[in-house]
């Protein structure tokens, strides 16, 4: 996967310095056309001072209604666009790799319905995870939105395996249920283009379970020697509020805050102990970024971010610096 990795992002970069060689060769000439599109898509890179070794991200979006970019913000033209999509995705890290699919159609009195579909891989997993998910919203205005979204998944497996001294039965199963309330606002300014603010309260509901048997059967009598069970269940409220200030159409600085308080429940088994225990933890996340959309060409746009976030949980503080870089494509 590192090659991988290794591989496509140089491939981007070499994508974006191709495209901004492009643009600065060919920006004297002309100014860009603000053209309204059917078509986006687009391809990043996001190197993060994590653990993991960097993000790539490839994805594609279909609208049925023009979108218009001209005089506003070029990363939330979608969002004025207020329009029926259909939308593919693919991203990949050093240990996973997710893909999706999704649509939404918007009715006349903008009310809207949405689904999608994603499955994420990862290295050594057990199973694959294969999540559902549908949504329901309504637009107040054009600059408005309110959205409800339900995602599920439910995966296990289990796996029956003997020889001339023992046999073993074991079954992994893993479930969560998410509902997120999402609301987005854009205020326009008189002296800059605006500022966009979008809050979401969620309620998750987790559960892993994890039961193996293991007999030994070369005696007279079949003897369990192991016979263990584990199932962890968490409930987690949360809360996260997001406001970017857009300068102008092209550059916004903003600032983040997200918090989660997690309730968990855990039991253990075994043949001669078992063990239950709740506990209750919190964790809070701020942040804060500035993006700049070059809009270079009249299909062609270069993205930039930098973000900074700080985790401060009951039992663990951290912070992390993300960079991304992709190139856009509109027509």
């Amino acid at each position: 996967m590192t090659r991988v990795i290794t591989t496509t992002k140089a491939i981007t970069m070499t994508t974006v310095s191709i495209a901004l060689t492009l643009a600065l060769s060919t920006s004297s000439v002309y100014a860009a056309q603000d053209n309204a599109y059917h078509h986006e898509a687009e391809i990043g890179f996001l190197d993060s001072s994590g653990e993991s070794d960097g993000l790539v991200n490839a994805n594609y979006r279909y609208y049925f209604e023009a979108v218009e970019q001209a005089d506003k913000p070029y990363a939330l033209a979608a969002f004025f666009n207020q329009g029926s999509t259909v939308s593919a995705r693919y991203a990949t890290t050093d240990i996973e790799d997710l893909y999706n699919i999704s649509g939404e159609y918007v009715f006349d009195s903008k009310w809207f319905l949405g689904a999608g579909v994603s499955q994420l891989d990862i290295d050594d997993a057990a199973f694959d995870i294969t999540t559902y998910e549908i949504s329901a919203g309504y637009f107040f205005s054009t600059n408005s939105k309110l959205t409800l979204n339900y995602a599920t998944n439910s995966e296990s497996t289990s796996n029956n395996d003997s020889n001339q001294v023992h046999e073993f039965e074991s079954y992994i199963s893993q479930d969560f249920d998410v509902i997120t309330l999402t609301y987005e606002h854009f205020i326009p300014l008189q002296s800059t283009a605006g500022v966009f603010i979008s809050g979401a309260v969620g309620y998750q509901n987790q559960q892993y379970i994890n039961n193996a048997v293991l007999t030994k059967i070369d005696g007279a009598t079949p003897t369990v020697v192991e016979d263990s069970a584990l199932n962890i269940e968490n409930d987690i409220y949360t809360v996260a509020v997001f406001a970017d200030w857009y300068i102008n159409n092209a550059w916004s600085v903003g600032a983040t805050y997200y918090r989660a308080d997690v309730n968990t429940d855990f039991r253990s088994s075994n043949i001669d102990y078992s063990d239950k225990s709740s506990h209750s933890d919190n964790i809070t996340e701020t942040g804060v970024n500035t993006r700049y959309f070059w809009h270079f060409s009249d299909v062609f746009s270069a993205k930039f971010s930098l973000e900074h976030y700080f985790d401060n949980g009951e039992y663990y503080s951290d912070s992390e610096t993300n960079i991304g870089i992709a190139i856009n494509a509109r027509f």
